[in-house]
């Protein structure tokens, strides 16, 4: 487990202290990515990804330091996620790590609902040279968890797909880079 952010965490002993985090991490990101709102942030990531900017992804890693964990998801989660109509729920690290554990040793993992990749992440903290593939249906998130195999460079695989009807409607692949991992968007 990965040493916690004193900017971050330092505050989460009360709700006020979560949200008083997530608003610096918005902060943060906003400036990062040269945005105003989370609306603009799916387009952010996917830009920087594709164009391979390497700055803004060092300007990302050294702002959150601790890669062990999914800092997207707290805000694509709190601003984004559609609980209604999708009941978009997504996994606590702590429940990601314990399913990462019980997933056993192997070269390859598969994650059906991938979301923004909080259960590829806890694995991938078990076993950096693993490979992913993940599906994700809701195209909204799938910016977050490309960036989110980027800057971590895990070698995936991701489809924007939908796993019940057997749909694929875009396909990603990252591998692994020097530092970070280099997007190719295959259909």
């Amino acid at each position: 487990m990965g040493t916690a952010h004193p900017s971050f965490f330092g505050r989460m002993d009360t709700k006020e202290g979560v949200l008083m985090e997530l608003k610096e991490l918005c902060e943060k990101t906003f400036k990062i990515f040269d945005i105003k709102s989370t609306d603009e942030l799916s387009r952010a990531l996917f830009d920087v990804c594709k164009n391979n900017d390497s700055d803004k992804i060092d300007m990302f890693v050294n702002t959150v330091q601790d890669l062990s964990v999914d800092w997207l998801q707290k805000i694509f989660q709190y601003y984004q996620a559609d609980r209604k109509e999708k009941m978009q729920d997504y996994t606590p690290k702590t429940l990601a790590e314990l399913v990462g554990r019980l997933c056993g040793d192997s070269n390859t993992a598969i994650d059906m609902c991938a979301g923004s990749g909080t259960l590829t992440i806890q694995k991938w903290n078990q076993n950096h040279d693993m490979k992913f593939i993940l599906y994700e249906f809701d195209e909204r998130v799938i910016p977050y968890l490309i960036f989110n195999m980027v800057i971590r460079n895990i070698e995936s695989v991701i489809y924007h797909s939908d796993v019940l009807q057997d749909e694929l409607y875009h396909e990603y692949e990252v591998s692994k880079g020097e530092k970070y991992g280099r997007l190719q968007v295959i259909e």
